[in-house]
């Protein structure tokens, strides 16, 4: 396993080392945008020629395309957007793979990939192709976000015990943490409608609260997930009140929830659904920080995948 000139479509791609790589370059990268210095204090950019990047994206985006020109830009390359779907060769009838080896023409170092099919596109493409979030399989820079955070927050992954609340039917972000953090050492949890319970192999034995409250006292960190109604082919069987009196994180749930532990949610989220804008202000939830902690993962990851070199300690 390596991503070093190769796509990045799972977690399950990631060396050992590399984890920790990514992990240890994005606490450079963050220590270095405090103290206003640039990322080419510790890595070496590749500046006697053009680079460029091809972000493209056919879901909306904010948090995950914004970061990505923001690691384009920090490793000296050229971000360029392909978002209106509707004015490009796909709409006459080209697949997304020709459209990715038509890029691949333009020699880009690398390509970041937001796609709503089922299935991603084939590896054979010759431009190492990132994924930023397919269907609802996986999304792997952002459990490298939500797991960093973790790390940063509590001081390590091993023994952590994560409970997942919500949509994890529909979740590609709660796919990647769940391979993640169990590769990692953590235990995880999740607490969902039945509706919504997720149905992959992978998902098989790990444990599941029927009741919110019991797993609030059990975990150190939850994991809020937005009902992604976008994705849903049926009625989740619930309305939303019925929803929020029984997955809602509020006043209530907060007093349930140890006082060391912390709050994540990979957003958007919607307030008074999931989770009420009392937690936004609690000092536990850290929704911020997984925001602020993106640029810096996105960065690494490039870094690795282009194997630049480091000089970062």
């Amino acid at each position: 396993m390596s991503i070093k000139g190769k796509s990045f479509i799972g977690v399950e791609d990631l060396s050992d080392q590399e984890i920790s790589s990514i992990f240890n370059q994005a606490s450079v990268f963050k220590k270095l945008t405090k103290e206003s210095k640039p990322f080419s204090d510790v890595v070496n950019l590749k500046t006697n020629k053009v680079l460029k990047s091809f972000l493209v994206f056919q879901e909306p985006s904010t948090r995950t395309r914004i970061s990505f020109e923001m690691a384009s830009h920090n490793l000296g390359i050229k971000p360029i957007l392909f978002s209106d779907i509707k004015s490009t060769s796909m709409v006459k009838g080209e697949t997304l793979e020709e459209t990715l080896s038509t890029l691949s023409c333009f020699n880009p170092e690398f390509i970041v990939l937001r796609y709503h099919g089922s299935a991603f596109p084939s590896k054979k493409i010759s431009i190492p192709v990132i994924s930023a979030g397919f269907g609802s399989y996986e999304h792997p820079t952002q459990a490298l976000i939500d797991v960093f955070t973790i790390q940063e927050q509590r001081g390590k992954i091993k023994g952590q015990k994560i409970l997942i609340v919500g949509d994890v039917l529909h979740s590609r972000v709660s796919n990647s943490n769940l391979k993640l953090l169990k590769r990692l050492g953590a235990e995880v949890a999740f607490c969902s409608p039945t509706s919504l319970f997720p149905q992959d192999d992978f998902w098989k034995g790990v444990k599941c609260f029927d009741n919110l409250d019991e797993g609030l006292k059990w975990a150190d960190v939850i994991m809020c997930l937005r009902i992604q109604h976008e994705r849903h082919d049926m009625s989740i069987g619930l309305s939303i009140a019925e929803y929020r009196d029984y997955y809602h994180i509020g006043s209530k749930q907060l007093g349930l929830f140890k006082s060391d532990g912390i709050i994540l949610h990979p957003g958007p989220y919607v307030c008074g659904v999931e989770i009420g804008n009392e937690v936004l202000g609690d000092p536990r939830c850290h929704i911020l920080t997984q925001v602020e902690n993106s640029p810096y993962i996105r960065t690494a990851v490039v870094s690795v995948i282009l194997d630049f070199e480091f000089k970062g300690n």
